[in-house]
């Protein structure tokens, strides 16, 4: 029996074990739910980022007597202005965003005037340059295949299509063509997203933070999420990723990307 001369009873030794394990139980039963929670707030975040950008995409043509926005290697200059514009492997081009935001080099620039839709929730928040962390700009590319302007890259294949014009996109595949994609961060680059349609091989590899996938928004305007089945795509390794070809032989992501990249000439 508690001593009743003591004023307020207290908890005894074992009654304190008693609650610690009760909470540590319900810690261990929710801390796995509200994880699962934030990573679900946070594709669906990165699929109205893209949800935005493939909306502009389309409100784009209709602005432009059927023409796709200009897709394409950046120069940094208003001569050729882009969808948007930056190499990241030019160090200044990583926290330059008035290049993404300037209507002089970014074609999505009147239409959205906030760097944040271009950002991955899931992305690095920082990237380093000379030292200092800036924040990071962009975690999207655009199919190279779409609104490509200037020299074509050598590195991909001249045997397949390159639409110029929204009219031109083959009708059963409006739904089907994918136009922005998640970019793994350490492979994305150029404004466009590169896919070799003719050999098993990434060009770039695409994001898999979202539970091992990544979410692609299409040419009708809608917005998927990807769960990538194969380890060489999640895991997203490369030796040098500014060389833009990793070999992956019978990658079934690679084959899924290409069905939806374009079509033969």
């Amino acid at each position: 029996m508690r001593d009743s001369g003591r004023g307020g009873a207290g908890f005894t030794l074992i009654e304190l074990l008693v609650v610690v394990a009760i909470i540590g139980l319900l810690a261990s039963l929710l801390l796995p739910g509200l994880a699962r929670a934030k990573a679900a707030g946070k594709r669906i975040q990165c699929t109205n980022n893209q949800k935005q950008l493939a909306t502009v995409w389309v409100m784009y043509t209709a602005d432009n007597s059927d023409r796709l926005v200009a897709n394409g290697q950046s120069s940094g200059t208003i001569n050729t202005p882009l969808w948007v514009q930056g190499a990241f492997y030019n160090i200044t081009d990583n926290t330059n965003d008035t290049l993404m935001i300037d209507p002089r080099y970014a074609l999505f620039a009147n239409y959205l005037r906030t760097v944040k839709v271009y950002v991955c929730p899931t992305d690095r928040a920082t990237v380093k340059v000379g030292g200092r962390d800036y924040p990071k700009i962009r975690s999207y590319a655009l199919n190279s295949y779409l609104g490509w302007v200037g020299t074509w890259d050598p590195r991909l294949s001249a045997n397949y299509r390159v639409f110029l014009k929204h009219g031109d996109l083959p009708q059963r595949m409006t739904a089907s063509l994918f136009t922005f994609i998640d970019v793994n961060p350490d492979s994305i680059c150029w404004p466009y997203f590169g896919v070799y349609m003719d050999q098993d091989a990434f060009f770039n590899f695409p994001n898999s933070s979202h539970n091992r996938g990544g979410v692609v928004s299409f040419a009708d305007g809608h917005v998927e999420y990807r769960r990538w089945r194969d380890a060489r795509t999640i895991a997203g390794y490369s030796p040098d990723y500014h060389k833009h070809k990793d070999i992956s032989p019978s990658n079934p992501d690679l084959a899924w990307l290409r069905e939806r990249a374009t079509v033969h000439r």
